[in-house]
């Protein structure tokens, strides 16, 4: 058998048991050893496709002739059986399969490419993506598919990261989903795998996303370890090949704290190892978080999580540089990213009073993780993530949608837009090389009007700065440890992904620069380069 592959895309090999298992799922494990022109090896298991046929889902990691080779029950008839797949050259404009799946750069600071290339995450959230979201229908005038019309405007708006969850729970309803009873113990679902799961995990891959995937939320692995493993083990095997990364589980810890905390902790490890060791590409592994003050920092230790994916929250504390700096003094052996916090019309939970989220309050989040020195972040808007149809309809998550907030809304909220331009910004000015400040940017303490100062990130050689200034930033700073002479600076406006026309040029006496005030109203970043 010989096939043909572009480099990083998913060729799929089918094959027929001549022996029918009681249960075709648990009770007989199928492998192709997959070895490259290098010699590199890649281990895959087949995945059950109903009756007595099982696929093999593969991604050719370097060009040339690999060669595989089952490894199977002598029963099946399959051992044995080998073939070649030749890999050609990607012919597309995606990033992800021009350069690679992902992985950590070896400063631990940001995401590479498989071949280096640096990656800024920018992601969308939908918790709802794997059967919430409707396929065949569209109350957005200008989507004919609600699914399809998210993904596809995300896409042009320059996100790279679906964060999704395939919500496997009971208390959801989603194990009706994924699980049927067999004769001999549970089986997957294999209709909606067909008819249901497999068009969505393609459609995405096939614009170019990286999907972030869950598996359920966190009350799912109370006493259901072991189905959760199994879970993990279809869901690998079944898209393993394609672009993902493994986020574990929604909220990993849960909020009740005591034996229960630990025993969700415990219990979610115990699959994170096991997927660890299934995984044939090495993908990235972390942990959903919960919101926390210190923020969460479970697993940061532990070989198999690769990089923090934070939750500070949406609005219920207040959030600070002084959180960020002090999580990343403490560990700052893996990449950090904001993947949720302050969603677009979410409902506030402030003590206070609710107050509708805004685009301007999650700008200054977003733009302050990075600045303090995070690689990427999550967006998300209210009415998506809940997955809100229409107006007035039941909604268990009302209270974060006190303002009634509907998909085909917040599809179009300014937020999304200005996210885009967010990325897009970092990656002009290499982010990646990029550090922050010295700790005197810190907060003006003692003062009730809590005046700042510009959040200010610079590169190794100390000639390239970006500030941000945040709505309330009034005080002038003195830059110290630069070159003496001209540095150009230009102001850029996160509202309209615009920067201004002219140059402002400034001189840095002494290797003293001092900020300059910012140009008007709401937030503003200023990128100076020496001359």
């Amino acid at each position: 058998m010989r096939q043909r592959s572009e480099l990083w895309r998913q060729v799929i090999l089918n094959f027929h048991s001549r022996y029918e298992y009681n249960n075709p799922f648990l009770d007989v494990s199928i492998q192709a050893v997959f070895t490259g022109p290098s010699g590199q090896q890649i281990r895959r298991e087949a995945y059950w496709d109903g009756g007595n046929h099982y696929k093999i889902s593969f991604a050719p990691t370097e060009l040339g002739r690999w060669s595989w080779v089952i490894q199977a029950d002598d029963r099946s008839g399959l051992s044995g059986q080998s073939g070649e797949i030749e890999c050609v050259e990607y012919t597309g404009t995606l990033p992800v399969y021009q350069h690679g799946f992902l992985r950590v750069h070896p400063s631990k600071k940001y995401l590479v490419y498989d071949d280096g290339t640096p990656f800024f995450w920018l992601g969308d959230t939908h918790w709802e993506f794997a059967y919430g979201e409707r396929w065949d229908e569209s109350n957005h005038p200008d989507m004919s598919c609600m699914f399809k019309g998210m993904a596809k405007k995300r896409m042009e708006q320059g996100f790279n990261i679906y964060q999704t969850n395939l919500r496997s729970d009971a208390l959801m309803g989603g194990d009706k989903y994924y699980w049927l009873e067999g004769s001999d113990g549970k089986l997957p679902n294999i209709a909606f795998y067909q008819n249901e799961l497999d068009r969505r995990m393609y459609y995405l891959a096939d614009l170019g996303f990286v999907n972030a995937l869950g598996f359920a939320w966190f009350i799912s692995i109370t006493d259901n370890v072991e189905l959760q493993k199994s879970l993990a083990r279809y869901i690998v095997a079944r898209y393993g090949a394609l672009p993902v990364i493994w986020t574990l589980a929604g909220e990993v810890a849960g909020y009740s704290g005591g034996e229960d905390r630990k025993s969700r902790i415990d219990g979610w490890r115990e699959v994170a190892e096991y997927v660890e060791s299934i995984d044939g590409y090495g993908t990235l592994q972390t942990a959903h978080y919960t919101n926390e003050r210190p923020f969460a920092d479970y697993y940061q230790d532990e070989s198999w999580f690769d990089f923090t994916l934070n939750q500070a929250g949406h609005g219920d504390f207040p959030i600070s540089p002084a959180h960020y700096r002090e999580f990343l003094k403490k560990f700052p052996q893996h990449p950090f990213i904001e993947g949720e916090c302050f969603y677009e019309f979410c409902s506030t939970l402030e003590e206070n009073g609710t107050r509708m989220c805004t685009a301007d309050m999650l700008r200054r989040v977003a733009y302050m993780s990075i600045q303090l020195g995070g690689c990427g972040y999550t967006y998300g808007a209210q009415g998506i993530w809940d997955n809100v149809w229409e107006k007035g309809q039941p909604n268990p998550m009302k209270l974060f949608n006190q303002y009634d907030i509907t998909w085909y809304e917040a599809i179009d909220g300014e937020g999304g837009k200005q996210m885009g331009y967010m990325k897009a910004f970092y990656e002009k000015v290499r982010f990646w090389e990029l550090r922050p400040y010295k700790e005197e940017g810190e907060e003006i303490t003692g003062n009730p009007f809590g005046k700042k100062l510009p959040l200010i990130t610079i590169s190794e050689d100390a000639k390239r700065l970006v500030l941000y200034y945040s709505d309330s930033v009034r005080k002038q700073y003195e830059i110290k440890d630069l070159s003496k002479g001209n540095y150009s600076a230009r102001w850029f406006d996160p509202r309209e992904g615009k920067y201004s026309e002219a140059e402002e040029v400034f001189y840095a006496d002494n290797g003293v620069l001092e900020t300059p005030v910012k140009p008007g109203k709401g937030d503003w970043l200023l990128v100076v380069e020496q001359i």
